[in-house]
């Protein structure tokens, strides 16, 4: 049974029944947004209707109704230039996106993938590069941008990202949190009551591409409050993912996840980063993305930033998400762009199955990487190797966390004895140690 997983393998299989296969140089398989399959043929020599007919019976015979009826050749008969003529362009367009996938009986071919959506996860043919170099980021003044992402929510990730910027501050570090989880908002919700929330990143991203006047700092919340912020602390500043009332869905149901100009969100984003760098002069700049495979969260997780932490537990459906994003992040990165895996669920040390558990997902976590993420062609770090990007930070369960978290105070002694209790959970240990390590990918130590 011809399946949309196999007919790829498939496709070769009806090229390579052809009898004038000896022909062909180069196949290039072409699947389209609904899945149907076409091909762009590299041929040494022009191709008669009789044969371009045999060609088409092999592959309905091989992959039924995917074959979307088109083949096309690069060398025409003399009687068909005019076709060559008319399909350059495209043939141009299509050699410069697809990837090269393997060589079966002298022929090589690629894949030309042709989606509508999640093109941020999956159109990784040519290295990213973030939204600006490295080599500034680190230099002095330099931001850095950092991507929290989960494959599933509840995973203590924005959590995770308010406790990475208050270990910042804590050091004197400037630090722009930005909710870019526009779908399922939180992180503003942390550090103020909703009264003070009114525009944000949903908000940013429609009405600059109306008005050329937009100043980002209309869209930015200063984070001042003195049970959370001592006055030997650096600045925080909040970007929220906007207010949530009667009008947000109409501003949702206006952004283009699809992409359907070409890296337009991306482009889009990264000018809202780099204005953000501009205004704020901000040391760091930590995003919190969007759960799942949205086009917004493969531009902020796999594309944009510097480094990725990526949040998990033990469950079979949260490793599957995390092979996935580490495939995207290493097709669309270079090997040393730095990444960090966090088990956020697990239990406390002091607990009798700590120990057998934190083994456990070091294991899988090590086989993760070795399959997804790391070169064969380099030297691969040992299992145990606590430096390397597979070894895991873990954060345990808190129940006072768990109950919810409000950073920000009405004044009185009791919600200022609360608000503090809160920043001593998020500047333990386990919260300590992930922000040393993101502090480290950039040749920083915690002080």
């Amino acid at each position: 049974m011809v399946t949309f997983d196999n007919v790829l393998d498939e496709t070769v299989n009806g090229v390579c029944r052809w009898k004038r296969k000896g022909i062909l140089r180069e196949a290039t398989i072409i699947r389209d947004v609904y899945g149907k399959i076409a091909l762009l043929l590299d041929n040494t020599a022009a191709v008669s209707d009789e044969d371009s007919q045999e060609l088409e019976t092999c592959l309905d015979q091989a992959i039924g109704p995917f074959f979307g009826g088109h083949v096309y050749y690069k060398k025409q008969s003399h009687n068909k230039r005019n076709i060559e003529t008319r399909i350059q362009p495209i043939v141009d367009i299509i050699e410069t996106e697809r990837e090269m996938w393997r060589e079966e009986e002298g022929i090589a071919f690629f894949v030309s993938e042709r989606p509508i959506a999640k093109k941020a996860w999956i159109k990784t043919s040519a290295k990213q590069e973030s939204v600006w170099p490295y080599e500034e980021a680190i230099e002095d003044g330099g931001t850095k941008v950092v991507a929290f992402y989960s494959f599933k929510g509840g995973m203590g990730r924005t959590t995770a990202l308010a406790a990475a910027a208050i270990n910042l501050v804590r050091q004197g570090k400037n630090v722009m949190m930005v909710d870019m989880d526009i779908e399922a908002p939180g992180l503003a919700t942390l550090f103020f009551p909703e009264n003070r929330i009114e525009r944000g990143v949903l908000d940013y991203l429609l009405e600059s591409e109306i008005a050329d006047n937009t100043d980002i700092h209309d869209y930015v919340l200063d984070v001042t409050e003195p049970a959370l912020i001592e006055e030997n602390y650096g600045m925080l500043y909040l970007m929220p993912a906007g207010k949530v009332n009667e009008q947000y869905l109409q501003k949702l149901a206006r952004i283009d996840y699809q992409d359907n100009r070409e890296n337009h969100l991306r482009t889009s984003v990264g000018t809202m980063l780099k204005r953000l760098r501009d205004g704020y002069g901000v040391d760091y700049l930590l995003i919190d993305a969007r759960a799942g495979f949205h086009d917004l969260g493969g531009v902020a997780v796999s594309q944009l930033p510097h480094g990725s932490v990526l949040f998990g537990n033990s469950s079979r459906q949260s490793w599957d998400g995390i092979r996935q994003v580490l495939r995207s992040i290493a097709k669309s990165h270079a090997s040393d762009f730095p990444v960090m895996l966090v088990d956020s669920r697990c239990d406390k040390p002091t607990s009798p199955y700590f120990a057998e558990a934190k083994k456990a997902f070091i294991g899988a976590s090590y086989t993760v990487f070795l399959d997804c993420f790391y070169d064969n062609e380099e030297s691969v770090p040992g299992i145990d190797s606590e430096e390397s990007a597979h070894y895991p930070e873990f954060i345990y369960s808190s129940d006072d966390l768990l109950r919810g978290v409000e950073l920000y105070s009405d004044g009185s002694p009791e919600k200022d004895d609360l608000v503090t209790a809160y920043r001593q959970c998020l500047t333990e240990e386990c919260y300590r140690k992930l922000t040393a390590r993101i502090e480290g990918w950039f040749g920083e130590n915690e002080s």
